[in-house]
C-alpha cells in the first residue's frame, strides 16, 4: 500500500481511529494493539489517540507474522483481570458490518466455552473470539499458524455463517482500499478492530 494502512483516511477519520471508536462503542473492556516497535509513525498515532506504551503490545519479531503477534499478546501481562474473552481481529478490515460483530458477540455470550468464528460460504474468516483458556494457550502453542492452532481445537470451534463479505477480505492493495472505503458518513456503521481486542 506504500504507507501504514491504519493511518489511511476512513470517512472523516483514519482507519485506526475508526476502529478504536467502533470497538469502544461496542463495549470493549480493553483494546491492546499489537505493533512493530520500529513503526514510529504508528506509535505517534496511538499516543495521539490516547494510548501509552503500557497500553499496546510490542512484537519485536514481526518477521514471524500474525501468529507471532498473537503469541506475544497471549503472554502479555497487561490484560485486565476481569477479561473473559478475546477477539482476534485484523487492522485492515474496517469494512465489516457492525451487525456482524454484534451477532458474533451474541453467539459468544450464549456459548462462552466455544471458539466462535464467522464463516462466509463455508470459509472460516475473522474476527475470532477465544475464551480465556484458549487465548492463554496460544502463547505456548507449537502450531505454526493461527489456523493450525484452531484446527487442533476443532471440537470447540463454533462456526457462525454470515453474509458479510467483509469478514473474508482485507485491504491488501490500493484497489481493495478504493473498493471498500466509505464514500459518505452514512457508511460509518461498518467496523473491525486492530490486532487484539479484549471483551469482558
Amino acid at each position: 500500500m506504500g504507507r501504514c494502512k491504519l493511518l489511511l483516511p476512513w470517512g472523516h477519520k483514519t482507519i485506526l481511529t475508526h476502529l478504536l471508536d467502533q470497538w469502544r462503542s461496542a463495549g470493549a473492556t480493553q483494546i491492546a494493539p499489537v505493533i512493530d516497535p520500529s513503526n514510529q509513525v504508528l506509535r505517534n498515532a496511538l499516543e495521539h489517540a490516547g494510548f501509552s506504551s503500557s497500553n499496546w503490545i510490542e512484537n519485536r519479531t514481526p518477521q514471524l507474522g500474525m501468529f507471532g503477534s498473537l503469541q506475544q499478546a497471549s503472554r502479555w501481562t497487561g490484560w485486565f483481570s476481569m477479561v473473559t474473552h478475546w477477539v482476534i481481529a485484523l487492522g485492515d478490515q474496517p469494512h465489516i458490518h457492525i451487525s456482524t460483530l454484534r451477532l458474533l458477540l451474541d453467539i459468544t455470550a450464549k456459548n462462552p466455552t466455544r471458539i466462535c468464528q464467522p464463516t462466509l460460504h463455508g470459509r472460516a474468516a475473522h474476527p475470532i473470539v477465544f475464551p480465556a483458556s484458549n487465548f492463554r494457550e496460544l502463547g505456548q502453542s507449537n502450531s505454526p499458524t493461527l489456523c493450525a492452532y484452531v484446527r487442533t481445537c476443532e471440537t470447540l470451534r463454533l462456526r457462525l455463517p454470515v453474509e458479510d463479505p467483509g469478514v473474508s477480505e482485507d485491504l491488501n492493495t490500493p484497489e481493495d482500499y478504493a473498493r471498500w472505503k466509505p464514500q459518505q458518513s452514512g457508511q460509518s456503521d461498518r467496523l473491525q478492530s486492530i490486532a487484539t481486542l479484549a471483551v469482558g
